[in-house]
């Protein structure tokens, strides 16, 4: 993710904070100094950091489970509402999804018992059980925080834990898609009904209720798009007429190709063999650092991402999203037969929603 700073990797997953996590415990920090000093400061800021280190196990949890059923973990990232877990494609079979979101809180569980446990012996059962979180002693609090973040995660509030649980309980009973525009739905109304109480209580609950919210919203908008692309072919949308440059081309030829055509990517073939693509926001900053006589050879990326000629639209919208790209070149045996681009499956998705059945 763009603005995190990597803090290093646990079991082989990249643990990052956000800026806006290091902004967020800066603030926290200037409060608790203003309000009780240097002390309050340095015990307000460790807890914190404490609570963090929480969420991180809490998110390691989700991503080995995750990895033990071969889901790919870029990484964790911890933002100032929590942590995410970044996988690239949530399995779509309902227990596995079941086990995997199950797999967080029940870190959290496990962490905030194991803390009461030493809180029994350092302070007793007074402190150990006290129900509020503030106030107390550092190890029972952070006990009890951890059980209410396990017990808040288990609200169906997708794509919270308990929503996503949620939904593996649906999907055994009807098709995925529709188990997860139920589950979003639910979550958006579990978003707008936090939202209203963080109004009166805590504004903190609003953004949470926001992430909550978007959050819903994307993923069944995700899953709506994958159920529409499953099982259809690449040649259905791909470009089989198109600009290919050589890697002794200029720059401004290929500003003339872009003024002449609808292609802004170009593939960059040597001796029938694809060696490089050309990329409009590569052009644009060639154009910039260069000027029109700069050689092709000499910008394009020579590390790209292709799809064989068998793939499915699915398989070809889950490497855009991985690799950033506008477009992909489809290659078959090697050579390069055709162009799938981002603009052409969005115009599939518009046509193929357009009617009863698929076009």
């Amino acid at each position: 993710m763009k603005s995190s700073v990597r803090l290093g990797r646990v079991f082989g997953i990249s643990i990052s904070l956000h800026l806006t996590f290091i902004l967020f415990v800066a603030f926290l920090g200037m409060v608790y100094a203003f309000q009780g000093g240097a002390r309050a400061a340095v015990t307000g800021v460790s807890f914190i950091l404490a609570l963090f280190l929480s969420v991180t196990l809490h998110e390691l949890g989700h991503s080995m489970v995750a990895r033990g059923f071969g889901v790919k973990v870029n990484g964790i990232v911890l933002l100032p509402i929590g942590g995410v877990s970044q996988m690239e494609e949530m399995p779509e079979k309902p227990s596995r999804e079941f086990l995997i979101a199950l797999a967080g809180p029940a870190t959290s569980i496990l962490l905030g018992l194991l803390l009461g446990a030493v809180s029994l012996l350092l302070y007793g059962p007074a402190a150990t059980f006290k129900t509020s979180i503030t106030g107390g002693m550092f190890i029972p609090n952070l006990a009890r925080v951890n059980l209410l973040l396990a017990i808040f995660n288990l609200l169906p509030g997708f794509p919270m834990d308990g929503g996503r649980i949620f939904r593996a309980v649906l999907a055994n009973a009807m098709p995925f898609d529709r188990a997860t525009a139920i589950a979003a739905a639910v979550g958006r109304v579990f978003a707008i009904g936090l939202g209203l109480v963080g109004l009166f209580t805590n504004i903190w609950l609003v953004f949470i209720a926001v992430f909550i919210y978007f959050g819903a919203s994307s993923e069944a908008s995700r899953v709506h798009i994958k159920t529409a692309l499953r099982d259809v072919p690449v040649n259905r949308v791909m470009a089989t007429s198109f600009q290919t440059l050589n890697p002794d081309d200029r720059l401004s030829q290929v500003v003339e190709h872009a003024y002449h055509g609808f292609q802004e990517d170009f593939p960059v073939v040597l001796d029938s063999k694809l060696v490089g693509v050309l990329m409009k926001q590569d052009i644009l900053a060639a154009l910039h650092e260069y000027g029109p006589g700069a050689l092709v050879g000499k910008v394009m990326r020579k590390e790209f991402t292709t799809v064989p000629a068998n793939s499915t639209l699915e398989q070809v919208y889950a490497a855009i999203q991985t690799c950033g790209c506008s477009s992909l070149p489809v290659l078959d045996s090697g050579r390069i037969i055709g162009v799938v681009t981002l603009e052409a499956l969005g115009r599939y998705l518009v046509f193929a929603g357009a009617g009863p059945g698929r076009v």
